[in-house]
Order: structure tokens, then C-alpha cells, then sequence
């Protein structure tokens, strides 16, 4: 990923971007050789030529953070779910959460993937509209699952009508993961890289 395609933001959302980090993300040297290592698969893995800022804030959680990046590979790469499903859902969770962070970055890895802007800007809404009824089916429980943290007995029975149930449950732990990971990059301050912020969103908190 040499660097960012530069996407017509959405207008509407209560975006949250911090002026200043809170937390400092590290240097190389100031890592341990675990999270060196972790560093260097994912820069293999993204194709990207530094390091990015989120990933170098986590390396301060010390062990957790190579186990944490082993479980993003794996629900990210793995799992029945398709690639652009996926991502889809992740940029309407970052809007949902106004994490200006996260949706800048998968709004790019949504575009590596060929998902058009159009389509990026069409799930940044509170009630998307897509031609996909199983992906309808997958932000819809999404919106449920940001909003409210659990799916209701109708509400699981229709997400079930368009996904196995093996879906179903894989989509609870992506929604919740990138939940997570907007709330710790807006608290924290996590800062964008260059490259990225004419991506981003301005401050609408």
C-alpha cells in the first residue's frame, strides 16, 4: 500500500477526531523485539512502507499487542464471511462510532478490494441502501449491534435468513472488535498518518 486514495468523506456523522494524541506511539527503539517482529508481518502484510500509528500505540500493551494483531489477521483474512462484506461492514461501524481513524483507513482497504466510492459512501449513512440483500442484512445487524450491543430473537432470525449461523456469530465478534478498537483510537488520541488525513473527516464531535 504505497499510499491512500483520497475519498470524498461523507458529510453527515459525529465524527470524532483528537487534536493531539494522548497516548505516544512508540519508536522501533524504544520496542521490544516481539513487537518488532509484529510490526515487520504486518508492514509485509499491508504493503506499506512505515508503520502505522495505531499499531505503534499498541505496541505499549506489551504482549497483548502481538496476540491482538494474530486475532485482527485472523478475523480481517479468515472466516466465512467475504472480504468486501467485511469491509463494508467495518466502514459502517467507523461511521457509526465516528472513528475518523478507522473509517479512513478500511474506506482505502475497501477501495483496494474494488468497492467504489459510491458504494463506501452509501454504507456511511445511518440507514444504508445497497443492492446486496445479504450485505443489507449484515449492516442492518450491525447498526443493531453498534447501537444497542445485542440482537433481539427477530432481529437474529432475519440476519439468519441471509447468512449461516456461523456468519451470523462471526459478524457479532467483527462488529464488537472494531467497536473496541474505535473506542480505544478516540480515547487515546491515536493521530492519522499524513497520507492519510486528506482521507479523514474533520471534527464533528
Amino acid at each position: 500500500m504505497a499510499g491512500a486514495t483520497t475519498w470524498e468523506v461523507p458529510a453527515e456523522g459525529h465524527w470524532v477526531v483528537p487534536e493531539a494524541a494522548r497516548v505516544s506511539p512508540l519508536d522501533r527503539g524504544q520496542m521490544g523485539w516481539a513487537a518488532r517482529l509484529t510490526l515487520r508481518m504486518i508492514r509485509r502484510r499491508t504493503d506499506y512502507d512505515g508503520d502505522f500509528t495505531v499499531f505503534r500505540t499498541f505496541a505499549r500493551l506489551g504482549s497483548i499487542f502481538p496476540a491482538h494483531s494474530v486475532f485482527l489477521s485472523q478475523i480481517l483474512l479468515r472466516g466465512r464471511i467475504s472480504a468486501s462484506h467485511k469491509e463494508l461492514v467495518i466502514v459502517h461501524v467507523a461511521w457509526r462510532t465516528g472513528c475518523a481513524y478507522e473509517w479512513a483507513h478500511h474506506a482505502h482497504m475497501a477501495g483496494a478490494l474494488g468497492i467504489t466510492p459510491e458504494q463506501i459512501r452509501a454504507v456511511s449513512t445511518d440507514l444504508p441502501v445497497v443492492d446486496d440483500a445479504k450485505l443489507a442484512r449484515l449492516l442492518a445487524a450491525a447498526a443493531v449491534l453498534v447501537d444497542r450491543g445485542h440482537l433481539d430473537e427477530a432481529e437474529w432470525t432475519a440476519l439468519s435468513q441471509a447468512t449461516s449461523s456461523d456468519q451470523a456469530l462471526e459478524l457479532c465478534l467483527l462488529v464488537g472488535h472494531y467497536v473496541m478498537v474505535a473506542m480505544t483510537i478516540k480515547s487515546a488520541g491515536i493521530q492519522l498518518e499524513p497520507e492519510f488525513r486528506s482521507t479523514a473527516p474533520e471534527s464533528r464531535s
